[in-house]
């Protein structure tokens, strides 16, 4: 006997049945569940990487704390510079390849990113070396050298791992397992009154990124001999020229999106002291709130986008935006009302000295809310063939950024920073919803809620 099919509530129902059939309705999508566990997922993210800053800031000295933040922001401009872009390659290739089953094609891909990846490492790594040692001697560059090699391959690992297998198994064990050896280790200083190394702490973010990346390489292989069971005997086949020019594009786009998120602290530590830096490096941590929340829709984005793209199946594409964005600003609005509310509670939570910060702290999310409201767009760009526009985008965004900070840091120090953060935010934020509108011809950012029936099918990818 059939199942009865359950008659869909009329504009006639009671107010909460038609609440209750939308609440299931989005319950059972499948882009909705999707997205509930990237947040979940990237929330765990914000309160494990919330907890080694807190745990960092009271154990550590003032001074040391300042290293720390600069070597830490460090490797993470120079990690994503040693991939040369193909963190973001692999997930393309794994995409348009998987989709076309050219598994002699993707065998090549994976050999050509293999090569350059450990090229650009081996070299990222000495070059850091000589810097950190001559900087803050060499207990801290090897520390820092070994933690920074490890980075470059668990951030490539993640992004494979995310393409082949999804956002929990490649950005969970990427981003959870790093981290978690160093949180143990501060809070068995902090509970025990003991001293902590910088060094310690950097060795320990090394050993969970190796952790990580064996998890990663295992479940890839077993991932890889399913999805190609022939692809030990494959003949590789390979496109080089194609693969060279978008590494190039992808790694001076991923090395500029790195120095949007990282060069500032840097900057800091040139233009003032490490103290101050390392205040500075506390309230990108709480204005980064956004950039979780982005950055969960993002993982998701990346996940999925170009998967229907190169599938062409534009009208599931579009309702996944939809539903993408909707979901940004409502968190972009809980998360403004957050700051202003409890900012200056969550500064002092953290050390009674950054409570003078939280008037910079309300500029720069104002930025980064607008970046955010952004941020879908960039992995379109990326990886639907239009990654030289997202260069010279980036670009503009951190030569404004920079400019920004000689010109106001100096004079007003921590606001200075965060106004020049905050207004090439919004220029970024602008020029990638339109890119994305006109070159893809759909819009990726919160903007796209305000048009109607204005988007087109998108062209083929540009190479």
């Amino acid at each position: 006997m059939p199942t009865p099919v359950r008659p869909t509530p009329t504009r006639n129902a009671s107010l909460p049945a038609r609440l209750a059939d939308k609440a299931r309705a989005l319950a059972t999508n499948p882009s909705m569940r999707g997205i509930a566990g990237v947040l979940v997922l990237k929330a765990s993210m914000m309160v494990f990487n919330f907890a080694l800053v807190a745990l960092a800031v009271n154990v550590l000295q003032e001074t040391q704390f300042g290293i720390y933040s600069i070597l830490f922001s460090a490797v993470g401009l120079t990690g994503i510079i040693a991939t040369v872009g193909q963190q973001i390659l692999l997930m393309r290739s794994w995409n348009e390849y998987s989709a076309e089953d050219d598994a002699a094609t993707m065998k090549g891909a994976l050999r050509f990113s293999a090569a350059l990846w450990l090229a650009g490492t081996m070299v990222s790594a000495c070059v850091f070396y000589f810097w950190a040692d001559a900087s803050y001697g060499g207990a801290l560059a090897r520390a820092a050298t070994v933690y920074l090699v490890l980075y470059a391959a668990i951030q490539t690992s993640s992004h494979l791992l995310r393409a082949s297998r999804g956002v929990g198994i490649g950005d969970g064990f990427g981003n959870l397992l790093p981290v978690l050896p160093a949180i143990a280790y501060l809070a068995y200083d902090l509970a025990t009154h003991a001293a902590a190394d910088v060094a310690t702490v950097l060795y320990l973010l090394a050993g969970g990124s190796a952790v990580g990346i064996a998890c990663h390489l295992f479940a890839f292989l077993r991932h890889l001999s399913r999805r190609f069971p022939e692809f030990g005997a494959i003949k590789a086949r390979t496109d080089t020229r194609v693969w060279r020019g978008r590494s190039a594009r992808l790694w001076l786009s991923t090395g500029l999106e790195a120095a949007n998120q990282y060069l500032d602290v840097l900057v800091m530590g040139i233009l003032t002291t490490p103290a101050i830096a390392g205040g500075y490096f506390v309230t990108t941590r709480f204005a980064n709130i956004f950039a979780s929340a982005s950055d969960g829709m993002h993982l998701f984005a990346s996940r999925h986008v170009p998967d229907l793209y190169y599938r062409r199946e534009y009208e599931e594409l579009s309702r996944m935006l939809n539903l993408i964005t909707l979901m940004l600003a409502g968190m972009i609005a809980v998360g403004i009302i957050g700051i202003v509310v409890g900012g200056k509670f969550a500064l002092g939570f953290i050390s009674a000295d950054y409570v003078q910060y939280y008037p910079a702290l309300i500029v720069l999310c104002l930025g980064t809310a607008a970046a955010a409201a952004a941020q879908p767009c960039a992995p379109i760009l990326m990886l639907t063939g239009h990654e030289g526009r997202y260069l010279t985008i980036i670009a503009g965004s951190v030569l404004l950024r920079v400019i920004g900070f000689f010109l106001l840091v100096p004079a007003f120090g921590i606001m200075g920073a965060v106004t020049a953060s905050a207004l090439s935010f919004v220029a970024l934020a602008i020029a990638l919803s339109s890119s994305t509108h006109n070159l893809a011809g759909f819009d990726g950012s919160i903007l796209r809620l305000l048009r109607r029936n204005d988007e087109e099918p998108p062209p083929v990818a540009a190479e």
